[in-house]
């Protein structure tokens, strides 16, 4: 009888009711569960040890145990989330978030090698996972294709953090682990301790597993592939392209030798900013997050909660959601991340504000019209966001502000309450503004709470007011994105400028609205309205599902008195919505296009 029938049916904790086995590997089995308690599907791993005998178990088991607990304290938006920890039948039962999925290692199988683009946002989300879990404490240890998911709302998860390979563990003898010798550093197969290093080489190994559909050491049998790993140079890669140099930095012999987080994410940064710039050529420009797949049967639990260490600027691969920007009439897609150097406009050309998916930033969406307007930010939580996207966010500890409705004709007057605090999470003045539609410098300048700074954008020609700690984390063509350290990671700004604005807003976001249902999990319109700000404006707000919870946006595209087309996108959880709002009031009143 197999395991999958002997434990089909069984409860562990008398509360997790175990219903499929969904996965298999070295160290264990992981199970699709239904959470009686809290009546919803999760994913438990039965961890089991394949050549361990004796005291040896329980030791291993102690330390596991003490890993995944270690593993649930930590939350990013590209990390799977750890529920619980339950030790049944002498082994650890640990119970993630379950989320349709499909691996990196699945997907080159089925699909082939991935663009350098492609492979360049990936690399980035996982980048910002490994940083957020490195800071936490946390290591790793198993970084590989079939680890990193593709969630079909197209976030970039790393699975297993913490839990996958122990450090005493004689990872090339244990059963199911045949193969697995090409993603382990070198220095791990001498037998040292794990270190960071360690974990950034099995990144290197996987994105170039991803672009070239084969390992960088292979050699087919586990003892030829370690003695590669050792001793030879990677195969050259053949269609790396732009990401040949991260690739090479990542995969030194020596963990001193190889590249840090910033230096990594600057180089994935220019490889997916030259990937986008080749592909613009030939097709329109599809967002950089892994595709969605039907299959309903996810490959391991993943998908964590997003609240994360925030990551620093340089390591962030991307947030998570893509907002959109000023009106126009055309959908648009999820922001595909882009060079960090502004570029010439997509060859997709759309009506205005472009609509990203909510993939984050780190899926997929209807190409584009006409004009090519900032875009609609698309969460993911790759972030990226993606962000994936990614994944950005703010803490802040304030009041509840004014209620985000308004009247269509209302204008769009601020009082902002905020305490700025040293982690800038709150800002901490109390200024009162009143920005006219078209702020003036004087009035941006005195509708900065204490503890604010004005931020002024050379690039996109604007200039805005940020929190004491806040700044740029990341780029995407006409795209910036903010962010506050200790911010929570669902929290960001986005502000986009439009190549070619349409000049109603209000009826740009119309025609956008019916393509966001499909793009973003649980997509809620709340309304769509004109509001009294600049020369014409108008407000989409919705909630969609992330990872970390129910999440509000209000996306708001106007048309300057220059002419020029911009969206400020403001995303937070909504159960902070009224307490957080100050913080949009305030980017909304100290805004100010370039003359």
């Amino acid at each position: 009888m197999s395991d999958g029938q002997q434990h089909a049916g069984r409860r562990i904790a008398g509360r997790y009711h175990l219903k499929e086995p969904i996965g298999k590997g070295g160290m264990g089995i992981v199970w699709r569960a239904h959470d009686e308690l809290l009546d919803r599907e999760v994913a438990v791993k039965e961890v089991r040890y394949a050549a361990v005998l004796g005291d040896e178990v329980q030791l291993l088991n102690r330390r596991t145990m003490r890993e995944a607990r270690a593993a649930a304290r930590f939350t990013h938006p590209n990390v799977i989330v750890v529920h619980d920890v339950i030790e049944e039948d002498d082994r650890p039962w640990i119970v993630m978030q379950l989320v349709q999925s499909r691996s990196l290692g699945q997907v080159i199988k089925a699909d082939g090698p991935l663009a350098p683009g492609k492979v360049a946002e990936i690399g980035l989300a996982v980048l910002d996972a490994l940083r957020g879990a490195h800071d936490a404490g946390v290591l790793h240890r198993d970084v590989k294709p079939e680890n990193v998911l593709l969630a079909e709302d197209g976030r970039v998860v790393l699975t297993d953090f913490g839990i996958a390979t122990l450090e005493t563990e004689t990872a090339l003898t244990m059963t199911g682990l045949a193969g697995t010798p090409a993603f382990i550093a070198p220095e791990r197969l001498k037998g040292l301790p794990a270190r960071r290093e360690s974990d950034l080489w099995s990144l290197g190994a996987t994105l170039y597993t991803a672009v070239e559909g084969r390992a960088p050491h292979e050699r087919g049998m586990a003892m030829a592939t370690m003695m590669a790993v050792l001793n030879d140079d990677p195969e050259p890669p053949k269609r790396a392209g732009a990401l040949k140099p991260v690739l090479a930095g990542l995969l030194a012999k020596e963990p001193d030798q190889r590249l840090g987080f910033d230096e990594a994410a600057r180089l994935l940064r220019r490889a997916a900013a030259e990937s986008s710039r080749s592909e613009t050529v030939r097709t329109p420009r599809r967002p950089v997050v892994p595709v969605v797949d039907v299959d309903d049967t996810p490959t391991d639990p993943s998908l964590p909660r997003i609240a994360a260490p925030p990551a620093s600027p340089a390591a962030s691969s991307s947030p998570p959601p893509p907002p959109p920007a000023p009106p126009t009439r055309t959908p648009a897609r999820p922001p595909a991340k882009e060079p960090e150097e502004p570029e010439e406009p997509q060859e997709m050309a759309q009506t205005g504000m472009r609509l990203p998916d909510a993939t984050t930033p780190t899926a997929t969406s209807p190409a584009p019209s006409r004009r090519a307007l900032p875009v609609i930010a698309a969460v993911v939580g790759v972030v990226v966001v993606g962000g994936v996207a990614g994944i950005l966010g703010l803490r802040s500890a304030g009041q509840a502000d004014p209620e985000a409705s308004r009247s269509p004709t209302q204008k769009v007057t601020t009082t902002v309450t905020a305490t700025a605090t040293a982690t800038a999470a709150t800002p901490a003045d109390k200024p009162s503004a009143s920005p006219s539609p078209s702020p003036s410098a004087s009035k941006t300048e005195s509708a900065l709470p204490d503890g604010w700074r004005m931020y002024k954008d050379k690039e996109l020609d604007f200039s805005v007011g940020l929190p004491k700690g806040w700044d740029v984390y990341d780029r995407r063509g006409r795209q910036v994105y903010f962010r506050g350290p200790g911010a929570s990671s669902n929290s960001f700004l986005l502000i986009e400028q439009a190549t070619d604005p349409g000049s109603d807003p209000y009826k740009d976001w119309k025609v956008q609205e019916p393509s966001a249902r499909g793009n973003f999990g649980g997509y809620k319109l709340i309304g769509i309205k004109k509001v009294d700000y600049m020369k014409a404006a108008a407000d989409w707000e919705f909630t969609w599902n992330t990872n970390t919870g129910k999440s509000k946006v209000r996306n708001r595209g106007f048309v300057t008195d220059n002419g020029k087309g911009y969206a400020i996108y403001w995303h937070t959880l909504e159960e902070n919505w009224k307490r957080d709002l100050r913080f949009f009031d305030t980017f909304a009143a100290t805004f100010k296009p370039s003359k």
